[in-house]
């Protein structure tokens, strides 16, 4: 078998054409590189982890987790407003979803998401789940995804069903025909079109099914052949999963993907040659680390031992990245000057080059005439070049010259699209909303100072004429002062030192300015090195990024399973107790591994009275405050797993949990005592017969 770039062949040698041994790998190996005339010679991978590595390599686009959309169309409906803007009021179509999958709660759902919120219920509060086959499919469902009556364009819905490659269309009529021009998307390869007649009366539901897929996407099985129409059952269901795996797979032959599979398989096949190399001229081992996805900081530091008569290179890293760093903190060194906003502004220096070469939101912002990067100032009707998956804006006239072409940028630009958001019960959209406030009133003075210098016939620089040093200034308000002192450090010295405390911060400024190195990194020593200690604080400062960031959401998953698997610790050293109520109202509510119901009311209690001591209120006041705070944290506690003794010595005493809900907890201990003595009456009794 032989493995390249962009394909791999195989198939058998006759042993008559092999002129060695057959018996010893070297010859065999030695003759057939001969016979092909090979240069440099084949070597025998001595890797253990070589096998693994080229199972990877073939596996590595043989998914196990897909997002399938699910769109329901009614009765003379054509247009994608009319589409989008439908309410899941149709028993027909509640049938067929609930056909795909489990109806599964998102809130807390520990498996694969697909792309949805599972902490704060920002893309609904369902979602339509399966596992098939080792397969796991989240599937996007137009009725269950938000739906905000002034957004005419329906983006909460069509930013996830957009950014799709399959799509199952649901067309519920008669005479009406779905277009799959309707839709506009860049990544939507394949629509399956399910029709059902909404005035049939007979069991089971008849469906009948036709498939349209894009002209590069080649054909698939199963195929439809003569029949078209199915029964509701298993084997419609089987052979729609079979189908629709099957639509993703094919669709990844697609240019738009083919391409960016190339580049992955070619960087894998580089990594694995380049540590067969190494291991046979060191015998080292090679770190498991790949380039541009998760190797460490610092990956192309030689591990070759000095050896004098081959080879005595002096390498001093660590005291070159020190010079640097102190050099370019020197305001005459550098040529522009970033001010930070924190408790207050920070003017940090760096040199414009080096940032330009090593990030592209740098060289975008710095070289192509950006003003600044602020991603929610920015409209998301410039996102129709990117390589992710997006959804393309119809209108095509309006091209906003500040917004970034970086794929990680784009992606977080279009979180906040034309300001619409969601409110929060946290009273965080406060903030937001201030927040927000002030970027446009920023983007209207930024769109004033284009029109000045369009009028002048060249586009007027932003250079700051007061500064002492005459250096371009930019603002930044996304990240603290600290963290992007840090960020600066590693772009211009390739190290940083990495810490629990500086992780959320640094992470989504890696995903930011797309820095995948510095992102996996991150990563790589949250796993290795997160401790109780440090989860409170590391969420605290994810409260307000973690949901305009997809690596910020994933670390609060990480941080939210490793709180699960040591919850008894967690609660017993009271790690918890500075956390923001959203976050500990999400732990506490979980199914928390060895941590009794009593465990979980004593934690909340301790919390809210901690909580309520912080905010300084009166005696009075704190005491209805503590009963609010409490029946919102005890919600979802469950009374009637607490023992008798303890509801009556420590809940009812502390007097935050209503008297009706102690009173049916312990008429549920005495029902359930009831019952066992009957049962144990009855046993006695026929022992005695």
């Amino acid at each position: 078998m032989v493995r390249t770039a962009t394909y791999q062949i195989h198939g058998l040698v006759p042993a008559a054409c092999v002129f060695a041994n057959r018996y010893d790998r070297e010859d065999v190996i030695r003759s057939l590189g001969k016979e092909i005339a090979l240069y440099p010679p084949l070597k025998i991978a001595e890797l253990p982890s070589t096998p693994d590595d080229l199972l990877k390599l073939d596996q590595v686009f043989i998914k196990s987790e897909l997002k399938v959309g699910v769109v329901h169309v009614k009765e003379g409906q054509t247009t994608e407003e009319e589409i989008f803007d439908n309410n899941g009021d149709s028993p027909l179509f509640e049938e067929f979803v609930d056909l795909l999958g489990d109806r599964v709660k998102l809130q807390g759902f520990d498996r694969y998401r697909g792309g949805l919120d599972t902490l704060h219920n920002l893309t609904g509060t369902h979602s339509i789940y399966t596992f098939w086959r080792g397969i796991e499919i989240m599937f996007h469902v137009s009725t269950l995804l938000p739906y905000e009556k002034d957004d005419s364009q329906k983006l909460q819905r069509k930013r996830h069903i957009g950014n799709d490659i399959v799509c199952i269309i649901f067309l519920e009529a008669d005479d009406t025909d779905f277009s799959p021009g309707c839709i506009k998307s860049h990544f939507l390869h394949t629509f399956i079109v399910v029709q059902a007649s909404p005035h049939q009366r007979e069991k089971p539901s008849k469906y009948k099914v036709s498939v349209v897929s894009r002209d590069e996407v080649p054909g698939y099985g199963p195929y439809l052949n003569d029949m078209c129409e199915f029964d509701k059952g298993p084997m419609f269901r089987e052979w729609l999963l079979t189908k629709t795996v099957n639509a993703e797979r094919a669709s990844y032959t697609a240019p738009k993907f083919a391409r960016m599979q190339d580049r992955t398989r070619g960087q894998m096949l580089e990594d694995l040659v380049i540590n067969l190399n190494n291991h046979s001229e060191t015998g080292k081992m090679p770190q498991p680390y790949r380039r541009g996805s998760w190797r460490p900081i610092g990956h192309m530091r030689s591990n070759f031992p000095l050896q004098d008569s081959v080879r005595d290179t002096f390498e001093s890293f660590e005291t070159l990245s020190n010079d640097f760093a102190a050099a370019f903190r020197r305001a005459d060194l550098c040529d522009v000057t970033f001010i930070v906003e924190g408790k207050e502004k920070v003017k940090i220096h760096a040199v414009r080059a080096i940032l330009g070469v090593r990030s592209r939101v740098f060289k975008e912002m710095l070289y192509d005439n950006l003003k600044g990067i602020r991603s929610a100032s920015l409209s998301s009707t410039n996102l129709k070049d990117s390589n992710m998956l997006q959804v393309p804006d119809p209108d095509e006239g309006y091209k906003n010259k500040s917004a970034p072409s970086s794929p990680v940028a784009k992606r977080a630009l279009f979180k906040f699209g034309n300001f619409s958001f969601k409110r929060r019960s946290d009273g965080s959209h406060e903030k937001l909303r201030r927040e927000l406030k002030r970027m446009q009133s920023q983007q209207s003075a930024w769109e004033d100072d284009e029109s000045d210098a369009s009028s002048h016939g060249s586009l007027k620089k932003n250079v700051s004429t007061e500064s002492k040093d005459n250096l371009d200034e930019y603002e930044i308000i996304e990240f603290d002062p600290s963290t992007f002192q840090i960020l600066l450090d590693y772009l211009h010295t390739g190290t940083c030192t990495l810490t629990c405390s500086i992780i959320p911060g640094l992470l989504c400024a890696a995903e930011y300015y797309d820095l995948p190195d510095l992102l996996q990194a991150c990563f790589h020593h949250a796993k290795q090195y997160i401790h109780l200690a440090a989860v409170a604080q590391m969420l605290n400062d994810l409260e307000e990024c973690y949901w305009r960031y997809n690596s910020a959401m994933e670390l609060v998953n990480m941080i939210i399973q490793f709180i699960n698997t040591n919850a008894g610790d967690f609660l017993e050293q009271h790690h918890y107790i500075t956390l923001c109520e959203p976050f500990f109202t999400i732990i506490i509510c979980r199914e928390l591994k060895s941590v009794a119901e009593i465990d979980k009311f004593q934690a909340m209690l301790a919390w809210a009275k901690y909580f309520l001591r912080k905010q300084r209120q009166t005696k009075g006041r704190a005491t209805d405050d503590l009963r609010t705070l409490m029946d919102r944290l005890s919600q979802d506690l469950k009374l009637h797993k607490i023992s008798p003794s303890d509801l009556i010595k420590i809940v009812q005493p502390a007097q935050c949990i209503e008297n009706e809900r102690v009173i049916t907890a312990l008429t549920h201990h005495a029902n359930a005592d009831r019952r066992r003595s009957k049962q144990q009456c009855s046993l006695s009794s026929e022992d005695s017969m």
